[in-house]
């Protein structure tokens, strides 16, 4: 018996130390090579990614937007004045503008005095084109629009009513800044706005930039990004509005080739989240800096390149893009103008 038992420890002593057992340095070299592969893989993946290549103005639609000045509602404006305006949006492929004729009292209402010339304006502006889509832009800060008040949303439903029947406008846009995560107040408004105004007639909601939970948290140590929703809220908000206008600016991003890419990558995130609306993103044209906004990185010629960047994507779907939108057309020069034709026009 004791010699059965010394035979089967010396055999379990060898099965031990056996070199097949215990990988060899060329079998580490390979796990190692193989692994960096599947990193550099993976990296390229992200960063680059497999893309198509379209021809020039192959995203554009001709759905393009912008957002105007208060003054085309308030004040007298020229027909000569109304119609440069318009031959200008309409050569740079803009259909929807979100004209401003707020802001919201913190009761849901807006003096009348502040949109006075409105119907002047539209009457005008609808004999050079009546392509163009205009839509009021309803905004205002949080936390002075109390919205679980049932008043202030009746109210805010009831002008967007006004404006869609007394003065034939083609929806609402709805820009109350910020919508934080699981803002259900913000959902009645629009379940409110949408009985008022019917199911034809578009609600256009401004919301700020879209990140994925993986990468919230490391977008937050990099860029302002504390307004930041979650999918499920954002797409409780796509099954109620028609079209989301994402401001892509404002995230404290101080150099151009990371803006860039933080724009492809918000295309795709968005066009795999979107199921009902329609998605335009909003790029920024004007030339403040502030603690937040670098214009030098920020602006439309990095932003409609990393837009292109995004859509060009094997990652992104086209269903659900419908166009950028610019901030604001008071600022916009010529040298935008052109970078717009030609770098997104068809």
């Amino acid at each position: 018996m004791k010699h059965r038992l010394k035979a089967y420890a010396r055999a379990v002593t060898a099965k031990g130390t056996d070199a097949h057992a215990i990988p060899s340095i060329s079998q580490l070299l390979k796990y190692l090579v193989f692994s960096l592969v599947l990193a550099i893989i993976f990296v390229w993946y992200i960063v680059w990614g497999p893309r198509s290549d379209y021809p020039k103005g192959y995203f554009d639609q001709k759905n393009n937007a912008v957002w105007a000045q208060h003054s085309w509602s308030e004040d007298v404006h020229s027909p000569e004045e109304i119609r440069d305006f318009v031959e200008t949006l309409g050569k740079h492929h803009i259909r929807y503008v979100y004209l401003h004729v707020g802001p919201l009292e913190s009761d849901g209402q807006i003096p009348a005095a502040r949109y006075r010339q409105l119907g002047e304006f539209l009457k005008v502006a609808r004999v050079y084109s009546d392509r163009i889509v205009y839509i009021p832009w309803l905004g205002q800060i949080r936390n002075k629009l109390p919205l679980d008040s049932l008043s202030a949303r009746s109210n805010i439903a009831a002008i967007s009513r006004m404006f869609v029947q007394d003065f034939g406008m083609g929806g609402v846009h709805i820009d109350i800044e910020p919508i934080l995560d699981n803002d259900s107040d913000f959902l009645f408004l629009l379940e409110d706005v949408r009985k008022a105004i019917g199911s034809d007639k578009i609600i256009s909601v401004a919301l700020s930039e879209y990140f994925p939970e993986s990468v919230a948290f490391v977008a937050q140590k990099f860029m302002r990004a504390e307004d930041s929703i979650s999918k499920d809220y954002m797409r409780k908000i796509d099954s109620l509005a028609d079209q989301l206008v994402i401001m892509t600016y404002e995230n404290s991003i101080r150099d151009g080739r990371f803006y860039r890419y933080f724009l492809k990558n918000e295309v795709i995130w968005l066009t795999n989240v979107l199921k009902h609306s329609k998605l335009i993103i909003g790029l920024p044209t004007y030339d403040t800096e502030s603690d937040t906004f670098y214009p030098r990185a920020e602006n439309i010629d990095f932003g409609l390149r990393g837009v292109l960047d995004g859509l060009s994507s094997w990652r992104s779907t086209h269903e659900v893009f419908e166009g950028v939108a610019l901030y604001g057309y008071w600022t916009t020069d010529k040298k935008e103008w052109d970078t717009m034709r030609t770098l997104f026009l068809d």
